[in-house]
């Protein structure tokens, strides 16, 4: 019986990494332009955080915050295609239906299409770490004294991870196409501005303790305060492993209750 159960979960994950490969043969195609567009908004922003604001009063130690956050900003901003993509034929051709039609269990073929938006936006979070901490290292304003190279790699990949399955999620909460924008408005940008985008927690805490423990349900929190801990002075942000703990609590989450969804939507309990 288990060598039976052995043999077909081996036969699910040929499936499951068949699935993977074929999205990603297809996005290759469209990795160049997504660097190029990566590499124009990452030099844009970092480098005018880190040379031209502080001619505005902000502190020097402004750039390198705002730096290392566009890794996780980016991963987050770049949802919205893929999102679109999901939606676009879940809300239309259903082509999914297909691939769930295959001797596979429903839900992995939901956790390859995460996989393969993690691998997405992995591509994105790399290039803007490599130029945005390249920008501010040619500005002598990044320092190795706190840069942790495991702690930093160990929380992109599961950054990576969690973005994947939190775009199963939007696409189960978009409607159609046409409320794509309103979700990001009203939902998205909220999450990231107030989820240590543009401040630490620790200085919305001196602001309001009361919002600072209510922006601790906010997923963003936790990626944009994990990256920094792990790069930055580990004393001005949320323990790191505690951000890595909830960020894994979040991905698992995210992911069961948007495949849930999703097959609802689609008939396919």
């Amino acid at each position: 019986m288990n060598l039976k159960r052995a043999r077909a979960w081996h036969s699910y994950a040929r499936a499951v990494v068949q699935l993977i490969h074929a999205d990603l043969v297809v996005f290759r195609h469209f990795v160049f332009d997504g660097i190029v567009d990566t590499v124009i908004t990452t030099v844009l922003l970092v480098g005018t955080m880190t040379y031209i604001m502080p001619l505005l009063g902000t502190v020097k130690e402004y750039g390198p915050f705002v730096g290392l956050g566009a890794i996780a900003t980016s991963c987050l901003f770049n949802m919205y295609g893929i999102v679109t993509i999901l939606v676009s034929d879940i809300r239309g051709e259903q082509i999914i239906l297909y691939r769930l039609s295959l001797p596979v269990p429903s839900a992995l073929v939901f956790v390859a299409r995460a996989v393969v938006s993690a691998c997405k936006v992995a591509v994105n979070g790399l290039v803007t770490a490599l130029f945005g901490i390249g920008i501010l290292i040619v500005g002598g304003r990044f320092s190795l004294e706190y840069f942790s190279l495991g702690k930093f790699l160990l929380f992109s990949v599961f950054l990576f991870i969690f973005v994947g399955f939190f775009t199963i999620l939007m696409g189960s909460l978009v409607k159609n196409l046409d409320r794509i924008g309103v979700v990001w408005t009203r939902m998205i940008y909220p999450l990231w501005f107030l989820g240590g985008a543009q401040f630490s927690w620790q200085v919305l805490y001196s602001f309001s303790p009361f919002l600072a423990y209510l922006s601790l349900a906010n997923p963003f929190l936790y990626l944009m305060e994990g990256i920094h801990a792990a790069t930055l002075n580990p004393e001005h942000y949320l323990n790191f492993w505690m951000c890595l703990g909830m960020m894994m609590l979040f991905t698992v989450g995210c992911g069961f209750l948007g495949i849930r969804r999703l097959k609802k939507q689609l008939d396919w309990v």
